[in-house]
């Protein structure tokens, strides 16, 4: 996944801002475009059916709060081996 594609999950419509992938894992950090909310993922994977789904996601209202949470994230999966 790479910054600027836009998808519907949902029934919300997403912008990828950041995405960072190890081989089995990653973090994404997504905007939803309805209400801003930012929103930082982990696992995120693109299903059958051209949605996307995750294993869990945080939604923050606050854009550096969502940006500090991701590269924290990120960060930590950084240091795992796969």
């Amino acid at each position: 996944m790479t910054p600027g594609l836009a998808f519907e999950n949902s029934g919300m419509r997403l912008v990828c801002l950041a995405f960072y992938a190890l081989e089995k894992r990653n973090v994404g950090l997504f905007r939803r475009e309805s209400d801003g909310m930012y929103i930082t993922t982990r696992n995120t994977s693109k299903e059958a059916d051209g949605s996307y789904s995750w294993a869990w996601g945080h939604y923050f209202t606050d854009r550096e709060e969502a940006e500090w949470d991701y590269s924290k994230r990120a960060d930590e999966m950084s240091r795992y081996t796969d």
